[in-house]
């Protein structure tokens, strides 16, 4: 479950700048936090604790591999400490960097053999990989030793949920809630396991609540406007700028809200021989922040786009014709992606814009997809996501082929031969059998995607409907259409 890192010790006095970035970090500023981190490094630039809140804090701020490189030079700094340790671990599970994570988790067990968070992360990871038995043994003689730990029960509940243990699961998430004084972050990631199991007990009032006490921990965020992405990328500007001359056919990109189905998608093509999967990859959003809008030039352009098949490359093999990249926001960068990789293809998540903003509502996004906290809100990002999508197909050459969750559930092959075809992949028949491949799963689905496609998740919104009106206010307004169900 999502954690901050351990906050560093205060063994000896701090100056007054790193006192100021410590401050910054607990009270959630985070780019303050970052900047008076960085100051007092020029003064003592193997400061553990300052290196461990860079790298905290740049985690949070969406840029996982910058913030392992400072949590490595805070681990080389101070080799003992299992603070740092547990967040270079959470941060090579968010780059999918699987190997590394588990002998860094051994090494926390190694030095702090009952740490809670460190058994609860080692839970995790299992569960991730499908050995819910084994997650249960991690968890079962700590939980005999200390029955009151939030985070171990927590890391309990999380793992009932995947079993569909709803009683037992709920009882644990109580406890936790009953401890009182607990962190903000673990009280948040509590009310949230708990909605997720009061609606698997078909408790759904219950469970509206429980997600709404979570979602208000957190003031509302704000939307990604269509504007500022559709203003920049215009037809002209296109036109302007030459693509690379290589049109690599390697990548292949899946966009969408979050909640639309694109982990699913993934799994299913990641299953096919010829495919291998990047995950939801930081390099591409990471290319688009590096240049302002008065570098995108020809030259510029393809350098980046080469920088990007490099990347995709590192998991690659021989027999590797298409490379996934999941990370559904790269909708935002169509645009960067058709000039530097002109070979590439999109598919485009689609689902029933009701079950995609309350599942949005029903994640603990922490940080990101700060929306996500207010259903009018929820609804106002998928109609700018929208706006921006019909953008692209009215100005990109680039090949984006829409796929709709519903019917990928409902009559999963020919969906599957299509989207295989579009790949300009031959049809395997392990892509009907994706949740047989064994393979790790990081995102907020990873238990479902471990069973065969199901159709439950279809209209969803109907067990909430006299919760949702907000929501359906928004969508009349922006005159989306909704479907028949």
């Amino acid at each position: 479950m999502p954690r901050r890192p351990a906050q560093p010790s205060r063994r000896s006095p701090p100056d007054p700048t790193k006192a100021r970035a410590l401050r910054a970090y607990e009270s959630g500023d985070l780019r303050s936090a970052l900047a008076l981190a960085t100051q007092a490094l020029r003064s003592r630039p193997r400061d553990a604790e300052l290196l461990h809140l860079q790298g905290g804090a740049l985690a949070k701020l969406g840029d996982p591999s910058a913030a392992l490189s400072k949590l490595l030079l805070a681990d080389k700094a101070s080799p003992m400490d299992p603070g740092i340790l547990l967040s270079v671990a959470q941060t090579q599970r968010t780059l999918q960097r699987f190997d590394d994570m588990n002998t860094t988790i051994e090494r926390v067990l190694y030095l702090a053999p009952r740490l809670p968070q460190a058994l609860s992360l080692k839970a995790q990871s299992l569960r991730e990989q499908g050995r819910t038995d084994e997650a249960m043994r991690v968890l079962a003689p700590a939980l005999e030793r200390d029955a009151r730990d939030p985070i171990l029960l927590m890391a309990h509940a999380e793992l009932c949920a995947a079993t569909k243990d709803a009683d037992a699961g709920i009882e644990s998430c109580e406890r936790a809630l009953a401890l009182g004084e607990l962190r903000p972050s673990v009280r948040r990631f509590a009310l949230f396991t708990l909605g997720r199991l009061l609606d698997q007990a078909e408790r759904y009032d219950d469970a509206f609540e429980a997600y709404r006490k979570g979602n208000a921990m957190l003031e509302p965020g704000r939307v990604t406007r269509a504007a500022p992405v559709t203003e920049l990328w215009t037809a002209e500007l296109l036109s302007s700028i030459a693509p690379a001359p290589v049109a690599d056919e390697t990548p292949l990109l899946i966009v969408g809200m979050p909640r639309s189905g694109t982990t699913l998608i993934e799994q299913i093509l990641a299953s096919h021989p010829r495919v291998e999967t990047a995950g939801e990859s930081h390099t591409l959003p990471d290319l688009a922040r590096a240049i302002t809008p008065d570098q995108l030039n020809s030259a510029v352009i393809t350098s980046l786009g080469k920088r990007y098949l490099h990347a995709l490359s590192s998991v690659a093999t021989s027999e590797t014709a298409r490379m996934l990249d999941k990370m559904p926001g790269n909708y935002l960068h169509l645009g960067l992606l058709c000039r530097a990789c002109p070979g590439a293809r999109v598919i485009h998540a689609q689902r029933d814009p009701r079950d995609i903003c309350l599942s949005c509502f029903f994640q603990n996004f922490g940080h990101s997809h700060s929306y996500s906290r207010d259903l009018a809100l929820c609804a106002q990002q998928y109609v700018e996501h929208t706006r921006i999508m019909d953008h692209w197909r009215s100005v990109l050459e680039l090949p984006i082929e829409p796929l709709s969750y519903a019917e990928l559930v409902s009559d999963p092959e020919p969906v599957v031969r299509r989207l295989l075809d579009f790949a300009g992949l031959g049809f395997d028949d392990a892509c009907l059998r994706h949740h047989e491949s064994g393979r790790t799963v990081t995102t907020r689905s990873s238990d479902q995607v471990r069973e065969p496609v199901y159709r439950s998740s279809l209209a969803r919104w109907k067990r909430y409907e006299h919760h949702i009106d907000p929501m359906l206010e928004v969508f009349r307004a922006a005159g989306i259409e909704l479907p028949d169900t």
